[in-house]
């Protein structure tokens, strides 16, 4: 197998495991939702969905605070294990549970500790994908595949097991890729970004608020449909929800063009169509259209501040945390939303919330069209610097590293080797990690450039530059 398969493989993996914890995550909360209004009724549906937003945004938090305290591999390694087998045991009280205490405490712990494991998955996959140029549809086409499943779980009888036997293999094989993946850096500190390492400030306030103002269009449309499909007015489950799918795939392709350049627009794009939408949700008849609208939104929106963030984490000064901001943001904003949206609609009719989601999308675009400009200013000057010119030292480590599929971070360490003749504990010292972090940055090198030592490290290198 050669390095670009290798690579490719472990990016497949990697987009499973993606799509598994999200498949987890979508499955436990509609599950919820329906457990809810059998036990509390279906006028509780909303209050219990807000309150569970809440939790998953405290859990996707609670990843990188866990992390802060625990700083060993082995207790990151064990704290995992243990969140995992309580997320397990979590799913199981709530399947038998009838009383609505036990229910609600059963509902907090599952949402919590889910939550915590998403953190965990969009900071590995953050860092797994880095520089790589299929992130997009990977995660994008592993997400809808993940739609698809729960469509299929959500329309089979007994529900009750399958979403049994659905949680214990998704959360067994994250646990299982998260602890034997090859990349180092999930369960100990990565090597830092150098000089690239310094945060774009104005980007993540753009980026906030941009999740901010598409989160509230959401909250809007998913009060709606939470007490529509609880009232059994609708079922939002069935056939009409692979629209969501469908968004996916299409934001996932978009996405690795030109380096996200498009993805914004195309999700505003979206977001106003579903803006229409809301005028149809009251109707029957024309019902379907505005569903399809707003779970084809749906997908471009959750695209777009998944792989901004997943962009965004890896040079920032707490990936932990920025990894997973997308999720947090739009978590706990559209379970600001949801409760007044619904007073409104029940107050105004869907003429009051299609205005609000069109006010919303405009101010995405004042936002982010500044940004857009900016980014698309800069793909045109670097296509057109000139081709012809002399190739530097650190261009020639780059070209490289990028034939050999290195990492950023182990583009670093290679450096270091090819460029000093330090021993791997200068080499750990000069880049602040330890001497069993760099032994395994190298091991990875080797591997990948088809050496045995450093010499031949060299000889390899110096062949590609003859070439």
């Amino acid at each position: 197998m050669t390095n670009k398969q290798r690579t490719r493989f472990s990016e497949s993996l990697c987009g499973i495991c993606f799509a598994l914890c999200f498949f987890t995550f979508m499955l436990t909360e509609a599950f919820i939702n329906e457990r809810c209004a059998v036990i509390l009724g279906s006028g509780a549906v909303n209050t219990v969905y807000t309150f569970g937003l809440f939790c998953t945004g405290a859990g996707f938090l609670s990843f990188s605070l866990l992390r802060r305290i625990c700083k060993a591999e082995k207790s990151r390694k064990a704290a995992l294990l243990i969140i995992g087998a309580l997320c397990l045991a979590a799913a199981a009280v709530l399947l038998i549970a009838n009383r609505p205490v036990v229910f609600l405490i059963s509902s907090t712990a599952a949402l919590l500790l889910t939550g915590h494991i998403g953190g965990c998955v969009h900071y590995n996959t953050a860092m797994y994908f880095t520089g790589s140029r299929y992130a997009g549809r990977i995660i994008g086409t592993g997400m809808a595949t993940a739609i698809f499943l729960q469509f299929i779980v959500q329309n089979l009888t007994p529900q009750s097991v399958v979403f049994m036997i659905s949680i214990f293999l998704s959360v067994a094989f994250v646990m299982y890729f998260i602890i034997r993946a090859p990349k180092d850096w999930i369960l100990e500190n990565p090597l830092p970004y150098s000089s690239e390492n310094q945060r774009d400030r104005k980007t993540a306030i753009a980026l906030i608020l941009s999740v901010v103002l598409m989160s509230l269009v959401a909250g809007m449309i998913d009060s709606v449909l939470t007490a529509f499909n609880a009232e059994r007015i609708y079922d939002v489950y069935s056939g009409v929800r692979l629209f969501y799918a469908l968004g996916l795939i299409a934001a996932g392709f978009i996405a690795d063009v030109r380096g996200r350049n498009y993805l914004p627009l195309a999700t505003v794009c979206a977001m106003l169509l579903s803006s229409i939408c809301m005028f149809f949700l009251s109707e029957e008849v024309s019902y379907f259209a505005g569903i399809a609208l707003t779970y084809l939104y749906s997908g471009f929106y959750v695209m777009f501040f998944t792989m901004m963030f997943l962009d965004f984490a890896p040079k920032s000064r707490c990936p932990e945390l920025w990894a997973g901001m997308g999720r947090i943001v739009r978590s706990l904003t559209v379970a600001a939303t949801v409760l007044p949206a619904l007073k409104i609609y029940d107050a105004l009719g869907s003429t009051a919330l299609a205005v609000g989601s069109c006010l919303g999308s405009i101010g995405i675009l004042l936002v982010l069209l500044p940004h857009i400009g900016r980014a698309v200013a800069v793909s045109e000057q670097n296509k057109a610097l000139p081709e012809q010119q002399e190739i530097s030292q650190q261009e020639r480590l780059r070209l490289y590293a990028q034939r050999c599929c290195l990492t950023p971070r182990e583009t670093e360490v290679l450096e270091r080797l090819l460029t000093t003749d330090d021993d791997l504990q200068r080499i750990a010292d000069s880049l602040y990690i330890s001497r069993r972090m760099v032994q395994r940055y190298v091991s990875s090198i080797y591997e990948k450039t088809e050496t045995k030592t450093r010499l031949g490290l060299f000889q390899s290198y110096m062949n590609f530059t003859a070439d």
